[in-house]
């Protein structure tokens, strides 16, 4: 799954594999290359496990939307890929 989100001028672009819990992120702070995360940073802090719970019986669409509404909650909207 791959979402890209502008906030300002900052633009992130995520590569997200629900299978396998994997992340990489593109960003002015990797440069614009990917880098690997740690799958909790799509959580929020503290809440980690719960969210990663709830949102693993979520299909991808509902994922994504979730990831939307967060993303926006930071001042991000999301731009096509």
């Amino acid at each position: 799954m791959d979402l890209k989100f502008k906030g300002g001028a900052e633009l992130v672009h995520l590569k997200i594999d629900r299978e396998n819990k994997k992340v990489q992120v593109s960003s002015s702070k990797t440069f614009y290359k990917f880098q690997p995360v740690d799958w909790s940073m799509l959580f929020d802090k503290g809440k980690e496990k719960l969210q990663d719970k709830i949102t693993t019986k979520l299909d991808d669409n509902r994922f994504k939307l979730c990831l939307i509404m967060s993303m926006a909650k930071k001042g991000y909207v999301n731009v096509p890929c």
